[in-house]
């Protein structure tokens, strides 16, 4: 443990206005506090804390207390030079700390670290350009002018926070495609707080779900393709009342896709090229296998499921673009 450090006789550089807003954007980010927060400070300090200077691991091993102070000075000492004649709002504090502690699982320790009386108003009238702005502090800067209905806010303003819910997914294509899929049926993720999370392929999702369950309050869908019977069970061992497991009825997430508009996506994109027809698609395969065979005889090059899901976001165009399936997911997860 480092020596004992008394919070008021430090000596520090002003925090750029440029490091405080990259610091609030960090702190405003969906992530668990425990680790930005203290990823963030550790940060500020090693390069604006002078005196005592403090290594990476004495950062780390300083109390919540003392760091706490530490950081309340080095913030609220900068903005009386940057934005001098504007107070700290303790009810809009309040507002932001008790939506980190109803979104969040927090430690005793944790609980007392995000209670920090640092100036956020000051830091916010910083930026320059609030259309510029990051998201998360875009609605900071909405939410400090009427804090009467955060809700409210973020359905006028599409702010996504605070989150509702999170839909975990498979991989980079539910990504890109289910916000815009949602859109068309009338429910839009950021309107309506829904935070979606790609696990970055099946074999990660339980680990994902079991990480994210101990760490966040809000209710989780997770989204699962039809093979992942077996990944669905695990979940099912530790599944919260409030979570739910939907499993495709038809295969893989690319199976949901409509034939007319995996036709229009390759036509339009490859219309100089080849000309398909649904009669192309209507093949009793995964659609993966067919759109790569497709690909390979035409000569389009590798068929990349990222890709091709940024071509099918081009086109989306109407509700009747979207399947069955598609419609009844969406509906699932806006009802739970």
């Amino acid at each position: 443990m480092y020596k004992k450090i008394e919070p008021e006789k430090i000596k520090f550089s002003n925090i750029s206005s440029k490091d405080i807003l990259l610091a609030l954007d960090r702190l405003t980010r969906f992530k668990y506090p425990e680790i930005k927060y203290y990823r963030v400070f550790s940060e500020l300090l090693s390069k604006y804390l002078i005196s005592p200077k403090l290594s990476k691991k004495e950062i780390e091993s300083l109390d919540i207390y003392t760091l706490k102070k530490i950081i309340e000075k080095m913030w609220n000492d900068s903005l009386n030079v940057l934005a001098p004649y504007i107070q700290a709002d303790c009810d809009f504090n309040k507002i932001f700390i008790d939506e980190i502690i109803n979104t969040y699982n927090l430690s005793d320790n944790m609980l007392n670290f995000i209670d920090l009386n640092i100036n956020i108003t000051a830091a916010l009238s910083l930026i320059a350009n609030i259309d510029n702005a990051p998201i998360n502090l875009k609605r900071l800067v909405y939410l400090s002018k009427d804090y009467s209905n955060p809700k409210f806010l973020r359905e006028k303003y599409s702010l996504r926070f605070p989150i509702e819910k999170v839909l975990l997914c498979e991989g980079i294509t539910e990504e890109i495609l289910m916000p815009k899929f949602a859109r068309l049926v009338g429910y839009d993720f950021e309107k309506h707080g829904v935070r979606l999370i790609s696990a970055g392929g099946k074999n990660q999702v339980e680990k994902l779900y079991c990480d994210l369950k101990n760490e966040i309050k809000v209710p989780i869908f997770i989204l699962l393709d039809a093979d992942a019977v077996e990944t669905a069970n695990h979940i099912k061992n530790v599944l919260r009342k409030s979570d739910y497991i939907y499993l495709i009825e038809h295969g893989e997430f690319e199976d949901l896709f409509s034939l007319n508009l995996i036709k229009r996506t390759i036509n339009k994109r490859f219309k100089n090229i080849c000309e398909s027809n649904i009669a192309d698609f209507k093949k009793n395969l995964p659609m993966t296998k067919i759109l790569s065979e497709f690909f390979r005889t035409h000569e389009l090059g590798d068929f990349q499921k990222a890709d091709f899901a940024k071509e099918i976001s081009k086109n989306l165009k109407y509700k009747t673009d979207l399947t069955d399936e598609i419609v009844k997911i969406i509906e699932l997860i806006k009802a739970f």
